[in-house]
Parts: C-alpha cells; sequence; structure tokens
C-alpha cells in the first residue's frame, strides 16, 4: 500500500457558514403596500414595506392583522408579508389604527 496521507482532522480550511444578518432601519414616510406573484409558484402575497415602526412594533402589527384577517403572515429583512391578496382588508385594519398606507406597484 502507499504511504499516501487521504484523510486528515488536522488543520486544513474550515468553511464557516455565517449569515450576515441585515439591520432593520426604521422608515421615516408612510407605510408601503404591494401586491407579488413572482417567484412564489403562482401564489399571491400582500407586502409591507417602508415600515416606519421599531422590529417589535412591527411583529405586532403582524401578529394583529393575522388575527383579524384570519391568514398567514411573516416578517422578513424588515417586510412584512402576508398570504393571499388582503390589500382592502389591510387597508380597513391601518384605517382603524388612523395609520397611513400607500399602495405601490398598482
Amino acid at each position: 500500500m502507499s504511504e499516501k496521507l487521504v484523510f486528515s482532522t488536522n488543520g486544513g480550511k474550515q468553511k464557516t457558514n455565517k449569515k450576515k444578518q441585515k439591520q432593520f432601519e426604521k422608515s421615516d414616510g408612510p407605510c408601503k403596500m404591494r401586491l407579488e406573484t413572482k417567484g412564489r409558484g403562482g401564489k399571491s402575497v400582500t407586502v409591507l414595506f417602508n415600515l416606519p415602526f421599531e422590529p417589535q412594533e412591527s411583529k405586532r402589527l403582524m401578529k394583529e392583522i393575522q388575527g383579524k384577517l384570519g391568514c398567514g403572515a411573516t416578517f422578513k429583512e424588515g417586510r412584512i408579508e402576508i398570504r393571499g391578496d388582503m390589500r382592502e382588508k389591510i387597508e380597513a385594519v391601518f384605517a382603524e389604527k388612523s395609520l397611513k398606507i400607500v399602495r405601490a406597484g398598482g
């Protein structure tokens, strides 16, 4: 047999899987809302972005919207993504809370 080293646990290049987390930045303007279907298998998702709240307040608002509309939602990269076309209903929720929301992209 040959004297070649086949495997070693010493040193070598170690891969690290560190994801850079984006910092959530609070916006100055009104909250914006758009409907997205691209890259989602034809399913529609209502996205709230440009949020003028802190992350904890945004998550609290997301939970409130989920409860009132009975739909699924997630908080990703400073945006709230709500399953389905819920634009009119979300506008009603924002009107109840006296918050301004603007439709973006149609």
